[in-house]
C-alpha cells in the first residue's frame, strides 16, 4: 500500500523510502499539487490518501491534517524567524511536546543530515548564514519532525549553480528515511528520483526512466521545462535551422552538434 497517493487527473503515489519526482514547467500547478499532497488545501479533483485512507473527509478541518506529512515550501529560508539556528530547527519538535533531550538529538541529527555542524551553527543567527546555508537550516527544521512523507516544492529554486549542486547532494542521505516527493522544473533533478511523473496540461503521467523522459526533449523544451545544457543548445541550433534529430540521447545529440559545426566550418 502506498504511504501517500493522489487520485484523479493528477494521480501519483509514493511508497515508504521511495523518492518520486514530479516534473512540470513553471505555472504547471506544482505548488498547488504540493499543498494538496501536504493536506494544506483540499484537492481540486480527486482525493489524497495517507496510508490508504482519506484523512480530510467532509467535516474534517485542515488543522487535523496528518502531521506525518511535511512540506518544504519554495524559498523556505524566507520563513526562518528564530534568534538562533537551534531554536529555528527545534520549533517543530517542540510543538510535538517532546522532552528537551529528544529535541536536541533530533536537531543535531537533522543539521548533520543537511551538512551543517551543530556545534558550529547552534547559537548563530540564521540570518547571518549564506542563502544556501539558510535553506539547509529550513530543510533541517522539516527533517527534525521525522516525517513519514517529505514533500519538496522546488527546493533548489533561486540558488546559484554551485549551491544548487550542493543541495542536490543532500538527496542521497535522505533516501530511505522518508518517502520523498520532489517537485521540480528541472529534468536533471527529476532524473535523480526512483520514479518520475510528468505534470503537463493539468495531468500527470509516469515515465519509466530518465532516458525515456528525455526521448521527447523537444516537447519538454517547448513546455518550458529546464533541460540539460546539451538539449538547450540543440534546441537553439534547431531554431537557427540546424538539422538535428527530434528524439535522441545526450551523446548522440552532442555528436550531431559537433558534426554540424564542423560541416559549417568546412564550407
Amino acid at each position: 500500500m502506498a504511504v501517500l497517493e493522489h487520485t484523479g487527473n493528477r494521480s501519483l503515489y509514493v511508497d515508504t523510502g521511495e523518492v518520486v519526482s514530479v516534473l512540470g514547467a513553471p505555472g504547471s500547478g506544482k505548488t498547488r499539487l504540493a499543498l494538496e499532497l501536504a493536506f494544506l488545501v483540499r484537492p481540486e479533483e480527486g482525493a489524497v490518501l495517507f496510508r490508504g485512507k482519506n484523512p480530510m473527509t467532509k467535516g474534517k478541518r485542515l488543522q487535523e491534517r496528518p502531521r506525518e506529512v511535511t512540506l518544504l515550501v519554495q524559498n523556505a529560508e524566507d520563513q526562518l524567524f528564530a534568534r538562533t539556528v537551534f531554536d529555528d530547527v527545534a520549533f517543530g519538535p517542540r510543538h510535538l511536546m517532546l522532552d528537551e533531550d529528544e529535541i536536541e538529538q533530533r536537531v543535531n541529527m537533522a543539521l548533520e543530515t543537511v551538512g551543517l555542524d551543530p556545534a558550529e551553527v547552534h547559537d548563530r543567527s540564521p540570518f547571518a548564514l549564506s542563502g544556501g546555508e539558510r535553506r539547509r537550516v529550513a530543510l533541517a527544521g522539516v527533517l527534525a519532525m521525522e516525517p513519514d512523507v517529505l514533500i519538496l516544492d522546488e527546493p533548489t529554486a533561486n540558488l546559484d549553480p554551485r549551491t544548487r549542486n550542493e543541495f542536490l547532494s543532500l538527496l542521497a542521505p535522505l533516501r530511505g528515511r522518508s518517502a520523498i516527493v520532489w517537485l521540480t522544473s528541472s529534468a536533471r533533478e527529476a532524473a535523480l528520483a526512483d520514479r518520475i511523473y510528468l505534470l503537463m496540461d493539468g495531468r500527470t503521467r509516469e515515465v519509466a526512466s530518465g532516458s525515456e523522459l528525455l526521448a521527447d526533449w523537444h516537447v519538454l523544451a517547448d513546455a518550458g521545462i529546464e533541460l540539460p545544457a546539451v538539449y538547450e543548445l540543440a534546441r537553439s541550433l534547431k531554431g537557427l535551422g540546424g538539422a538535428l534529430p527530434a528524439e535522441s540521447d545526450a551523446e548522440r545529440l552532442k555528436s550531431e552538434i559537433i558534426q554540424s559545426y564542423r560541416g559549417r566550418r568546412a564550407r
